[in-house]
This record gives structure tokens, sequence and C-alpha cells, in this order.
């Protein structure tokens, strides 16, 4: 047997003989300690009862362990895991970067048929878990927002999705707002539903209008899921008047994606909506830290099937390990595009949003994740390639700005010459007496490029 190597925490060898063939289970004394024999065997007897029991009772415990992981693992498989290549977008690798900060991407998708496979993503969030600073910071992204899809022509940022999975999805983040993204994960309807129902549903205010709008949905939803061969969700309807309302998976989720109703806080379409999404996971987060085991082993179980995601099983089970400690972490929020910085367009006939300032958008964004670890300086001259719409608009503001250049050189010019004829004017008047005096000056002003 080899020697117990001592900066192990545990030794797997479970013989039990030493190196000279003694019973190491035996009194040290032995025989010779001058102890009766009988009295020997029978501390010997007890002690090898009591260490049966200990190793009956750790087989158990090791069983139960086992049994438990091999469960876990099983339960993991309902996941669909769904490994994508690194995009190697060209315009992060000057972003900032924290080995301390994960960056998970999560697409709620709007899929009505059976037969969907990528559908437009109802929802796009970025879920930071910043060991570093100890929060939890989740950013809404606009799903109207009218952005560069690497490959594509330029569209809003829900279509990457239907038209290149979760890869392209997570490329055109990349691009356009300068953020590695770690892993993601997919969830559609029906997985949404089924989280919400195994915790206890969300107890959240609402105004009678939301309540209706929320009904409204419900019914519309059933409708869609029957003609497309789904099963409906055949949820009660909410009361409609204003006050606390318990909402369970299939209400909580039109709440999540209503647009069409104002909130509380006087908030209107996506703008209502993504802070809908975010209240809804603040919830979420706050339900699951009073959750137990059982009921997030539940969630995983029930709800894997309607999740896509490329974090590996040793992956979760290090999150699901850390969770009680995640939990407690100060949770914070996001939304791009800030207040201020984009403007609602018509392009090709749909109403998109464009965001002014893309440097500046995507600056604000790395500030949020990274904090401190980030400097503006570095995203002043950052590469960034923008939408046509963008570009349109610098090439329209840059010929406004050479026009009205031209015209300010032109009537500079303009002056110039008047005031050069004057000179000339005087100059020959002069010579007329002084003919010693030099030639008038017929240089013309120097023209800057416009």
């Amino acid at each position: 047997m080899s020697p117990k190597n001592k900066n192990s925490d545990y030794n797997d060898n479970f013989e039990g003989f030493g190196s000279d063939g003694r019973d190491i289970y035996s009194s040290s004394k032995g025989p010779s300690s001058g102890m009766p024999r009988r009295s020997a065997n029978s501390k010997k007897l007890r002690k090898r009862k009591i260490i049966f029991a200990c190793a009956i009772m750790l087989s158990a415990v090791v069983g139960l362990i086992g049994g438990a992981m091999i469960y876990t693992y099983r339960m993991l498989d309902s996941l669909n895991y769904q490994p994508i290549q690194d995009g190697g977008s060209e315009y992060v690798a000057s972003s900032a970067c924290d080995p301390m900060i994960l960056n998970v991407a999560l697409f709620g998708v709007d899929r009505h048929e059976e037969s969907d496979v990528h559908s437009r993503s109802d929802s796009i969030l970025i879920l930071s878990l910043d060991s570093r600073h100890k929060k939890i910071k989740l950013t809404s992204l606009m799903r109207d927002l009218w952005v560069h899809i690497p490959g594509y022509k330029d569209n809003r940022i829900n279509a990457a999705i239907a038209l290149g999975g979760e890869s392209l999805a997570i490329k055109t983040i990349e691009q356009n707002f300068g953020i590695k993204i770690d892993r993601f994960c997919t969830v559609d309807f029906e997985g949404f539903r089924d989280i919400i129902d195994i915790i206890g549903g969300l107890d959240m205010e609402i105004t009678a209008k939301e309540a209706h709008h929320i009904n409204r949905l419900l019914l519309e939803l059933d409708s869609a899921f029957i003609q497309g061969g789904i099963k409906p969700f055949k949820s009660p309807l909410l009361k409609e008047v204003d006050g606390m309302h318990h909402l369970n998976g299939a209400q909580s989720l039109q709440y999540a994606r209503s647009r069409k109703v104002s909130t509380a806080e006087g908030l209107h379409d996506d703008y209502a909506r993504t802070f809908r999404q975010r209240r809804v996971i603040s919830l979420l987060i706050n339900k699951f830290k009073s959750s137990s085991l059982p009921q997030i082993l539940a969630v995983i179980e029930k709800a894997g099937p309607y999740v896509r995601t490329n974090l590996k099983k040793s992956e979760i089970i290090t999150l699901g390990k850390n969770a009680l400690k995640y939990l407690q972490y100060e949770f914070v929020e996001f939304r791009i595009p800030q207040d201020g910085n984009f403007s609602g367009q018509n392009i090709n006939g749909a109403a998109v949003l464009v965001i002014d300032d893309l440097i500046k958008a995507r600056y604000e964004l790395a500030k949020f994740i990274y904090e401190d670890s980030v400097k503006e300086s570095s995203y002043s001259t950052a590469r960034v390639r923008t939408p046509a719409t963008h570009q349109n608009a610098q090439t329209s503001a840059q010929t406004t700005s050479a026009s009205s250049t031209a015209s300010t050189q032109r009537t500079a010019t303009n002056r110039t010459r008047d005031n050069n004829a004057a000179q000339r004017t005087t100059t020959n008047s002069a010579a007329s007496n002084h003919p010693a005096t030099a030639a008038p000056n017929r240089s013309r002003p120097r023209r800057t490029a416009g």
C-alpha cells in the first residue's frame, strides 16, 4: 500500500492493514502491555464495533452524496447544452475585462409554434456577476435598437438571434457595445412560466390598466399557442383593480412582455417593457434568497428542457455552490440606450431607436459593469463600426459643416477681395504721385480643404 499523502485532504484507500501487516485498528499496546487477555480482546471488540458502525454511516453518507451527484448530473442533462465558437470580435480587443466579472447574455424568445427554431428575442439582458464589487448587475438592451449585425444588413438588435442564433446575437452585442459576453442562457415562454410557478409566484403592485392588459395578452397568447400546436397556459385572469397582486408564472410572463400600457411610473412602450423585465428579474432573485434547495433543483429539472445555454455542468454546479453568497450581493440596474443619447427614427417603415453617440454608450455600459477599471480615454479613440444610419447622419453632418465652412470662406474671400480692391485703388492713387512705391499686393487668400 502506498504511504498516505500528507498534503491530501482525504485518502480514499480503505485497506485495513499497515505496512507491517498488523491490523491498524488494533490496540497500539498489544498483548505485551501487561493487561489481561480478555480485557484487551474486549476493548478491541468494542473499538471494532464502533469503527464498523462509523464505516457504515460513512458509506451511507458517501452513497447519498454520490446519489445526489448522479441525480444532479442527470438533472442537468435536461438543459440543452449548446457550445458556441468564440466570435473573435474585432471591436472588443481594447475594451475592459475583469476575470472576477462574469457576463451572461439572457435571451427571452418569442416562440409561438412548435417548429420554431430561432425566433426573435422578446427580451435581451446582460446579467453581470461581479465578485470584485459584490454586485449583481442587470443591463437591458431595448429590442428596437438599430445596430450593425455582422454579415447582414443593419437591423433591430432582436433580429440577430433569428438570423444566426445565439452565436450571432452575442457577436452583435460584442461588436456594437464592446462588452465581452462569457456565457448565454435562452429561455422560452413555457420555461419562464414554470420557473415562477415552482417558486410560488411573485407579489407586485400593478395598476388596473396593467391587470387588464395582462388578461388580454393571456387570452391572445393562448389562442396563438393553440394555432401553433402548443399547449395553452389557460391561466386564471387577474382582478382588474389597482394594488398588490399575486402573479403566477403565466401572468408574470405577460407582465414582463407588456409595452402597450404605461407603468405607474409613467414609462411607455419598450421603456416600460424593459423596466418590467428588470423588475421581474429583481423579484426572482429576492425570491430565490428564501427558496429551499429542493425548490431550486425543481426549477432546473422542470425548466431545463426550455433552456439553451453554453454553461457547462461543472460551471452550473460551481455557481450553485456559491449561490447563497451571490444572492447577498447588491442588485443594480442599467439600460441601453440611456436617456438623452438616442432618437426615435423610421427606417424602411420600421420604428427604431438610434443611438446618437455610440462611443459614449459603450463607455457608459463598460463603466457600469467594470467600474473603476474603465478609463474614458481608452474609449475616445476606439474604432467603432456604426450602423448605416449613423454613417449617413455623420456624412450629412460633415456635408452641412463643409457647406457652412465653404460659405464662411467664400464670404471671407469676398471681403478680402473688396479690401484688396480698395487697397489697390489707394495704392494706385498714391503711386501716381510716388512712382517708387511698391507694386500693389495681388496675392489671393489661401483656401482650406472643405
